[in-house]
């Protein structure tokens, strides 16, 4: 396997920003054991089975990627100050993984991830497990310049597919016909992972639901949220369109989300605390409760995974930095009718904020 020097120089730095950050939380080692963490730290992503796999970093030093022995070859990239430790099938992994924590007391762990057993047989061991996901997050909330390109490019995949759903999409399609050929044009173009949910009329009014053979027709709004991973990193865009001119509500709707993202998009800035973006578009969308409810948060920090800390919502107040990426998606919804959300994904820069994509904000109008 040819090896990415640029990946490997940046997993290195990030494996000594989190042994210096768990020495600095009181910690002797460290445990990361999620997917993207892992892929963070040595650039591989695995397929989380009924296997271990695991990144130990000791704030003494040293460190190791542990994996079963099927895919010890796929570490190549992993920096050089973490050891490859592979384990074959007699093992469950834990034994090594407890050798590389030999005379570490207290060790952080991913509590939102490890499995219960796991952790038990941690503790069993002699180690006190303590919840670490913050270290490692507050570590990958701010981007590198490689990243914010990384989910520049996976926006730039969205764009040409929201190209496509324009081009293609006539009254009597299904909502299931579309996001299967969305899902397709992704796959084709690069994306290992896909979640379009392209919506039509009352069921647009169900953020999350799950499309339907429910066929579009003439006065229809459309809700077309499509995310995608590229290279290991997400993008995630969400635009509207109706079914011919559209209605008086939907004009109203639109432009009060379209306001109320403009507002967000303000707000984010070093420093605000993460609330205060959401109340930046909460303050706008609730002047109108008439048009529709407000059933979700501004979004949510968006990169390794498609949802990733800090989340933009009340209970937050973790200050924004230079670095995070950021969906911003307010929308307003009425049962029965359908829901407006307009969504971008946004690095919060020390200047203004950055848009990293080019595709228009317009409200799309489908001929009949």
């Amino acid at each position: 396997m040819a090896v990415n020097e640029s990946t490997r120089t940046a997993a290195a730095a990030r494996v000594e920003r989190l042994r210096e950050a768990t020495a600095g939380a009181g910690l002797d080692a460290f445990v990361v054991t999620a997917d993207e963490s892992i892929a963070y730290l040595t650039g591989f992503r695995p397929l989380q089975l009924e296997r271990l796999f695991a990144v130990v970093v000791r704030a003494d030093g040293g460190g190791a990627v542990v994996v079963p022995k099927l895919d010890a070859g796929q570490v190549a990239e992993a920096p050089d100050s973490l050891a490859r430790v592979s384990y074959d099938a007699s093992s469950d992994g834990i034994p090594e993984l407890a050798e590389l924590l030999d005379g570490a007391a207290r060790v952080g762990v991913e509590e939102d991830h490890i499995v219960f057993a796991r952790s038990a047989a941690l503790t069993s061991r002699g180690h006190e497990l303590a919840p670490g996901g913050g270290v490692i997050f507050e570590l990958r909330a701010r981007k590198d310049e490689g990243e914010i390109e990384a989910v520049r490019r996976a926006c730039g995949l969205l764009e040409a597919a929201y190209a496509l759903v324009w081009d293609v999409l006539r009254p009597g399609m299904s909502e299931r016909e579309l996001n299967g050929r969305v899902a397709s044009f992704l796959r084709d173009g690069g994306a290992t992972d896909s979640h379009p949910v392209i919506l039509f009329g009352e069921n647009a009014a169900n953020p999350h639901a799950d499309p339907t053979d429910r066929v579009l027709r003439e006065g229809d709004v459309v809700c077309a949220d499509i995310s995608a991973c590229l290279d290991g990193y997400w993008g995630d865009l969400t635009r509207c369109a109706t079914v011919g001119p559209p209605s008086d509500w939907v004009l109203e709707v639109w432009a009060l989300v379209r306001d109320a993202q403009a507002a967000s998009i303000a707000a984010c800035v070093p420093g605000t605390p993460a609330r205060d973006v959401e109340t930046a578009e909460r303050v706008i969308l609730e002047t109108r409760p008439d048009l529709g409810e407000v059933l979700h948060g501004a979004g949510h920090a968006i990169g390794l995974a498609i949802h990733e800390p800090p989340f933009l919502v009340p209970r937050s107040g973790m200050p924004l930095a230079h670095g995070m990426i950021f969906t911003i998606e307010p929308g307003l919804y009425r049962a029965g009718l359908g829901g407006i959300r307009l969504e971008d994904d946004v690095v919060v820069r020390d200047g203004a904020p950055e848009i990293l994509s080019t595709l228009p904000l317009d409200l799309v109008e489908i001929s009949l």
